[in-house]
């Protein structure tokens, strides 16, 4: 996946904690700044730091030459120097103040940019690590959670993630170093007013952080909040659930259930601004107020006893003004720091929960799996059980199988009888929780997923198509790298070769508007028929068919069953269907229920057993009265 993000003892760290000794999926904020200090050497190089490094000895120098300016102009008027000397004295003064206030502003432009740049790489690094995540750890609760968490880090904007973070550090250095030379500035004349500085600085900074704290659990309960509140508005904007809401009256209903979950997230907003902004600042103006009286009259006092001349006093009452406007930005930059880090830390956290992931699926090497690559496979299952997260039963049980190399199986249920988990446990995308899968005797847990997953090609029930060319939908590639003759054969067998020729720009079409604003939206059969030809494209020796003809008229299904055969030829296939009528194109029917395959055998077989299968079958042959010979049992 290019880079390793996680880092090069990711493993031991997912175990350990973070190295810092905290617990596992846990992150200190040291740690996420030595992460984010790596992330941008990797990623952008080091040239940030020195923008970065610059862009600070800048800020901290070019206000304090700004505020030593009126001590300056008092200093010269008093040298005796000639008036054109003193002009190009102060005219040069000026002018390198502004040449460091326009390299300030190129600097920061540099830092913003680069950091901007490694947000979007880690963007592309956080879908590389989705991808390389074990499909049953990133579509579980747990998996959808920390990518929802890591989201944050990337997606929100500038003010909000990592980028906010360097930048936080970068201000709180800044403002570090513009505190420290003040303060030696203010040590020179008094140590007690430079102790007195200090003493309210890290008070304010204590309340801040305290303040801070307890913000953070006000935040956890507003963010529910509002997206509680998001998820509710999306509900009422999608053009599908509008009719629903208009025909049943349900308006007044979601607008009550809207201002119940507004008056949530307002109230938590408002105890989020009470912590850290009307007390933590009302803390901090009292400390600066108690602050400025003392220094200030004490400087007063200094020049009317005669111990101190104008301009120096003009020079320290800048620095004692000047160390509240570097402190308050320093304890604001703290804040952010302090916000950000656990953006970075969730991060961090799906990358260690998706390595983890991708470890513990499969870690054999590529090709070492031993099977014999594009031809019929058996596939055989020995007591596999599998149990969903946070399930207390198993959805699986207990199940041994075995698919013969070219067999055409049916795998019919009811709904919840585990079909769907099953499938994806035999195409590799689950793992059983307890018992074996093999593939031509070889055990699945050394494959590589790479190789695995080029043995099967799978229809699922949910069918879409991604906003790119129709070729590119079914060759699942770049458009000139398809192979035209093979495109076509996939779309006739499929049933889409007639609509794609009724197109303006054929199977160069774009689906959906997204991207094109003349793409064409498929219709739901025409979708389905899409992914067929997907998987006849792929041309694997497994084909996995869930519910092929769910959105298909009877006719176009028709069509389907009698080319079943055709495409299945020289295959392993596995065919789920609720409609049983289908199962007669079958080698053998597998009849679920409750995660366990409870009867077997041909069409006839099963019929003539009067069990389950028959009873279903029964059931739905009322619907096809149409059809007498699949109502009379078939063969």
């Amino acid at each position: 996946m290019g880079k390793d993000l996680v880092g090069r003892r990711g493993k031991e760290r997912a175990k350990r904690g973070d190295g810092t000794g905290h617990p596992p999926g846990t992150h200190s904020l040291w740690g996420n700044y030595r992460m984010a200090v790596r992330w941008m050497r990797e990623l952008e190089g080091r040239a940030y730091f020195f923008f970065q490094g610059a862009n600070v000895g800048l800020s901290v120098m070019q206000p304090f030459l700004a505020m030593a300016l009126p001590g300056a102009v008092v200093f010269l008027l008093g040298s005796g120097w000639d008036p054109g000397r003193i002009f190009l004295a102060l005219a040069g003064y000026v002018f390198a103040l502004q040449g460091m206030q326009v390299a300030k502003g190129y600097l920061e432009g540099l830092c913003n940019k680069k950091r901007l740049l490694l947000r979007i790489k880690m963007g592309e690094q956080l879908f590389g690590a989705t991808m390389d995540a074990d499909y049953q750890s990133f579509e579980s609760k747990t998996g959808q959670k920390k990518l929802m968490d890591a989201v944050w880090n990337i997606y929100y904007g500038p003010e909000k993630g990592i980028e906010a973070f360097l930048k936080g550090f970068g201000n709180f250095m800044k403002n570090l170093l513009g505190l420290i030379l003040y303060s030696v500035v203010i040590g020179r004349q008094s140590l007690g007013i430079l102790a007195l500085s200090l003493l309210i600085a890290g008070a304010a900074a204590a309340i801040h952080v305290y303040m801070h704290k307890r913000a953070l659990k006000y935040d956890e309960k507003y963010e529910k909040a509002w997206q509680d509140y998001n998820e509710l508005g999306k509900e009422v904007l999608a053009s599908a659930h509008g009719k629903d809401i208009r025909l049943y009256h349900m308006w007044n209903w979601f607008s009550r259930e809207f201002e119940a979950l507004k008056e949530s997230f307002v109230h938590w907003g408002q105890m989020h601004w009470k912590c850290n902004s009307r007390n933590g600042e009302l803390a901090e103006k009292c400390l600066g107020f108690v602050r400025d009286i003392l220094v200030y009259g004490y400087l007063i006092y200094q020049m009317m006893q005669g111990n101190m001349e104008l301009g120096a006093f003009l020079v320290y009452i800048g620095v004692v003004a000047g160390f509240g406007n570097w402190m308050t930005p320093m304890l604001e930059a703290l804040t952010s720091i302090l916000e950000h880090s656990k953006y970075v830390g969730d991060y961090r956290a799906f990358l260690e929960y998706s390595r983890e992931g991708a470890e513990g699926a499969r870690p054999g090497e590529e090709g070492a799996h031993g099977c014999k690559p594009g031809s019929a496979h058996e596939i055989r299952l020995d007591h596999v059980s599998f149990r969903y997260e946070g399930k207390q039963e198993d959805t699986i049980h207990d199940l041994s199988l075995t698919i013969l190399p070219g067999e055409k199986v049916a795998l019919v249920g009811m709904n919840g009888a585990g079909k769907s988990t099953l499938i994806k446990l035999i195409c590799g995308l689950y793992r059983p929780t307890s018992g074996k899968i093999y593939l031509d005797g070889k055990d699945v847990s050394g494959f590589s997923p790479r190789e695995y997953f080029k043995e099967f090609a799978v229809v699922f029930q949910d069918v879409f198509a991604y906003s790119f060319s129709l070729s590119d939908n079914v060759a699942c590639r770049e458009e000139a790298s398809a192979v035209p003759e093979r495109l076509r054969d996939s779309l006739e067998k499929a049933g889409l070769w007639e609509k794609v020729q009724s197109l303006e720009k054929k199977e160069h079409t774009y689906m959906n508007k997204d991207i094109d604003p003349s793409g064409v939206a498929l219709s739901g059969g025409e979708l389905q028929k899409l992914m067929l030809a997907r998987a006849l494209y792929k041309d694997a020796p497994v084909l996995i068919l869930d519910e092929p003809t769910a959105a298909l008229d009877p006719i176009a299904e028709s069509s389907l069953y009698e080319k079943y055969y055709e495409m299945t030829k020289e295959k392993t296939s596995i065919f789920i269907s609720h409609r049983l009528s289908s199962t007669k194109f079958c080698d053998r029917i597998l009849f679920m229920e409750g995660g366990r395959i409870t009867e077997e055998g041909t069409h006839r077989g099963l019929m003539e057993r009067q069990g389950a299968y028959e009873n279903m079958f029964r059931t739905q042959a009322q619907y096809y009265n149409d059809n007498p010979s699949i109502a009379a049992g078939g063969n």
